[in-house]
């Protein structure tokens, strides 16, 4: 199902239009990543599920257009074990802790944009589609 955002009228965003409209994890993951197309939206009133695929779509699409900064990923590291995304979390944790540039080499190749990226997304559509299922009325 393509995203539509022509139904965005009154108060409604593209994440209330996607939690009306979309029934599975990855339509509305993809839905997501129309944020970059949208204006800021407060967060606050969303449950982390949707923060967390929010942030992965951030933290992705950091990766691939910049690679791995000498920052923290302590958010993202936190939304990858909340997703079940426990291998990438654990890279970036050990670069928390080592940020050498022998440390970014090694962190970066065991990340799922060098690996099983695949899998990666097919992990976060999981989690959507779960808390779809049970949280779409939050």
């Amino acid at each position: 199902m393509k995203f539509d955002n022509t139904l965005q009228r009154g108060n409604m965003n593209y994440i209330d239009i996607a939690l009306k409209t979309i029934n599975n994890g990855e339509d509305f993951v993809q839905a997501m990543a129309d944020k970059y197309s949208n204006p800021e939206v407060d967060l606050k009133q969303y449950p982390d599920w949707i923060k967390n695929i929010l942030t992965l779509i951030d933290y992705d699409t950091e990766l691939q257009m910049d690679g791995l900064d000498f920052k923290s990923y302590k958010n993202v590291i936190d939304a990858l074990n909340d997703v079940g995304l426990y291998e990438e979390a654990q890279a970036l944790k050990e670069l928390e802790e080592d940020s050498s540039e022998k440390s970014v080499e090694e962190c970066y190749s065991k990340l799922a944009i060098n690996n099983d990226y695949e899998m990666f997304w097919d992990t976060v559509f999981e989690y959507a589609d779960k808390n779809l299922n049970t949280d779409n009325n939050f």
